[in-house]
């Protein structure tokens, strides 16, 4: 919307330099006609500025017509590049959806969760309940959320606390975690549904995590932005991993219009900063 001006001026422009050169073309056309046949042209003789004017008048006419063909061409162009972008979109969210879908319900999870529910109904059948209840919540919000784009900070993070809250069952004094957000942040902002989740999955897949080791994931809001970051234990053994939940995150950003999600990594911690949304 800024640049509307100056787009209007350079069409005007466009227009005039089109006319006046093609009023400027047929007069040397004449000119040169008359010079190298001998002939005067016919319009020459007591009605010559009528002539002029019919002539003036008739290349406009001309010109007008290749004009409206100009931009008809070029509008079918736009239009077709459109519908192919459009198409492009469609296919991204088409694989960011599936994307989604399967890291959301990822086997290895699955597998993981079970094996601690029946160890811990062995062991403490009060904590082996609690668990139970944050898995049932986990997957039923992970799978029934699949065609929301965004969500209240606060449900994003009942979600992810659902999960970290399950880890922290399964991993104890080995995991800790903080949450430091305030309450208005919480109550009217937003974020990609789904986004928080699978930083703290990267998070515990890719570093070793012990008792005398301990990770902690600090989540936080700053300047606009919400912040994930761990204290860097990476494996000596690494994970086979897609490289596609960063990449997936940061095509819904580009998606919903929004800022580039923003990486950082020292030799002590690693952080990755989400833009919150109005919606």
């Amino acid at each position: 919307m800024k640049n509307a001006p100056r787009d209007l001026y350079l069409k005007i422009k466009f227009y005039f330099c089109s006319y006046l050169s093609t009023v400027a073309i047929w007069i040397l056309v004449k000119t040169l006609y008359s010079i190298v046949t001998g002939f005067k042209w016919e319009g020459d003789g007591p009605h010559i500025y009528m002539a002029y004017i019919l002539g003036v008048l008739a290349v406009c006419i001309m010109n007008t017509f290749v004009l409206i063909l100009q931009n008809t061409v070029i509008l079918q162009y736009k239009k077709a590049q459109s519908e192919i972008e459009n198409l492009q979109l469609k296919a991204n969210r088409s694989e960011t959806a599936n994307l989604l879908l399967r890291q959301q319900i990822h086997p290895h999870f699955l597998f993981n969760a079970l094996n601690t529910v029946k160890s811990l109904y062995k062991r403490d059948f009060q904590q082996g309940e609690d668990y139970l209840v944050h898995l049932a919540n986990f997957l039923r919000v992970s799978i029934s959320n699949q065609t929301t784009k965004t969500t209240l900070i606060k449900n994003e993070l009942e979600f992810c606390l659902d999960y970290l809250i399950m880890q922290k069952i399964r991993f104890g004094t080995a995991l800790n975690y903080t949450i430091d957000i305030s309450e208005q942040t919480i109550q009217n902002r937003y974020l990609p549904f789904f986004s928080l989740q699978p930083l703290i999955e990267n998070a515990l897949k890719h570093n070793d995590l012990t008792e005398e080791r301990p990770i902690l994931i600090t989540i936080r809001e700053s300047d606009g932005y919400l912040s994930v970051s761990n204290n860097l234990q990476p494996k000596s053994y690494k994970e086979p991993s897609t490289g596609q939940g960063l990449s997936s995150l940061a095509e819904r950003y580009h998606l919903l219009g929004e800022a580039e999600i923003i990486i950082t990594s020292d030799q002590a911690f690693f952080t990755i900063k989400l833009k919150t949304l109005d919606q």
